[in-house]
């Protein structure tokens, strides 16, 4: 496919992460544990991932194997991603929220041959292994496990794991195709896989996809243009979300930005960081930044830049960034040069400049794929290999709750959270028409149980006789959206009256 024509200099994403473009100190702190202040320098990163691909490779792990982590951010996730990476092994991070079954439920899509858990998870990560029949000897701690357990993973896979390995040669076609990354959202895809209905959704990236991301956001803002500065992030986004890892890893580590990982988010705590390492930069999502904006004591401090950006985990995660320069309020930057873009209407046609549609991208840095469901795949990315940016994955999880017929999501803007908010219209089954008011929320409840945290339905769940939908079964979404404002100017004016 021409979208994986373009050559790069690094085939491993590994080396491109490890390449010190700059020519930083090998000395400098890479990752810094905010509480303890425990750091992992970039010459210890070097030695950490050799030993532990070699670790990993003694345990029998070979190209292609899957390493599962199951832990809250913790400077350690580092060495261990990239040493599996290196290795042309899979990473797999799983929610530290997950319960016994879900995480079992990863480590059967995963095929994980590795489980490495934080010791406030080992429970759960010991159950769930046990449930997938992993011999106790491949479950670890990433850090000391004060009941012990499980031993450490240093203890097995790094210091007795000589001598060093470099990363794996790639042909550019292993690239393209070697799964870097395996991560999961507690959705589904709508298809029932490996004997569950409720499948955790899961996304395929690889090698090529990182590489080429940290390319396009390269040549929009000049990702190695400065070698003067020196920044310090703060992580508060999960390791186990693309967006962290991009952020954290993927462009951090080449980059040789401090990163501070602080293991549990609060306002207070992060606001602490930020004071105590003079934190330069903060990815973050938009609930974050309102939560800064609310704060009196931030109220002070005026000279923050703020640059928004868009992107989707299926992008890995970039569509959109801004470049360097003056930031126009608003915007959502550029859209990244190794991607193209189009917007189309309900018909698939493309539309004039100004006029509504779906956005449809595509590029080098979309992912593989769905494991195991070429179903799923299809409906996201179409046979030209466009990814269609609707929100499809939310419509099919609703239509698997038991009292939902069909649906329709749009997004609607939340002024309290300063962002577009997913409010979802559903047909219910002809026996309970005339219980809508409490079946949406009952509703809302059942799908908020099965998404991520941040693909819930926090616009809410209105029931309607009919999803509007063209001739060949597309959702009409304008239709959708002229249906919500259209109450919303009949809510304002019954409360005008009042």
């Amino acid at each position: 496919m021409a979208e994986y024509d373009r050559r790069f200099s690094f085939t491993n994403c590994v080396d491109q992460m490890l390449s010190n473009p700059m020519g930083r100190p090998e000395s400098k702190p890479l990752f810094v544990n905010a509480t303890t202040g425990e750091a992992i320098t970039l010459n210890n990163l070097r030695h950490m991932v050799g030993a532990i691909h070699a670790g990993l490779r003694r345990l029998g792990l070979k190209y292609g194997d899957t390493v599962c982590v199951n832990s809250p951010n913790n400077i350690n996730m580092g060495p261990i991603y990239l040493a599996a990476m290196a290795g042309g092994m899979t990473i797999s991070p799983a929610n530290t929220s997950y319960v016994s079954s879900e995480l079992q439920r990863q480590l059967q899509v995963s095929e994980a041959k590795v489980l490495i858990a934080h010791p406030i998870n080992l429970n759960i990560a010991m159950d769930a292994a046990v449930s997938v029949g992993m011999p106790r000897s491949r479950v670890f701690s990433i850090i000391p496990d004060p009941k012990w357990r499980v031993p450490h993973y240093r203890d097995i896979l790094l210091n007795y794991a000589q001598p060093e390995l470099p990363p794996v040669n790639m042909t550019h076609d292993q690239s393209v195709n070697t799964v870097a990354y395996l991560c999961f959202s507690s959705g589904t895809t709508g298809k029932k896989l490996h004997a569950y209905t409720d499948v955790i959704n899961n996304h395929l990236y690889s090698h090529y996809n990182v590489i080429s991301a940290t390319v396009g956001m390269d040549e929009v803002i000049g990702l190695f243009d400065n070698p003067a500065e020196d920044p310090t992030a703060l992580a508060v986004i999960p390791l186990i979300h693309f967006s962290g890892i991009c952020s954290f890893f993927n462009l951090a580590i080449p980059t040789a930005t401090t990163s501070i990982f602080l293991e549990k988010y609060s306002v207070a705590a992060m606001c602490e960081a930020i004071q105590t390492f003079k934190v330069s930069d903060l990815p973050a999502a938009p609930p974050i930044l309102i939560h800064l904006a609310n704060r009196p004591e931030c109220a002070e401090k005026s000279n923050a830049v703020v640059a928004n950006g868009y992107g989707m985990t299926e992008t890995s995660p970039v569509i959109t960034v801004q470049a360097a320069g003056p930031l126009k309020p608003g915007s959502i930057g550029r859209v990244i040069p190794i991607m193209k873009y189009k917007v189309i209407n309900s018909d698939g046609r493309e539309v004039g400049l100004g006029q509504p549609g779906e956005l449809c991208v595509c590029g080098p840095n979309v992912m593989l794929g769905y494991k195991d469901d070429p179903e799923a795949t299809a409906n996201a990315i179409d046979k030209d290999n466009w990814l269609h940016t609707a929100p499809v994955e939310l419509e099919a999880v609703l239509i698997q709750c038991p009292f939902v017929t069909d649906a329709g999501v749009i997004g609607v803007k939340d002024e309290l959270q300063g962002t577009e908010v997913p409010l979802a219209y559903v047909t219910l089954l002809e026996k309970l028409k005339g219980q809508e008011d409490v079946l949406a929320s009952k509703i809302q409840e059942w799908v908020d149980k099965r998404v991520a945290n941040h693909k819930r339905l926090r616009g809410g769940v209105r029931v309607i006789d009919e999803i509007p939908k063209s001739a060949a079964g597309k959702i009409l979404r304008k239709n959708i959206k002229d249906i919500y404002n259209q109450q919303k100017k009949e809510l304002g004016e019954r409360a005008s009256k009042l």
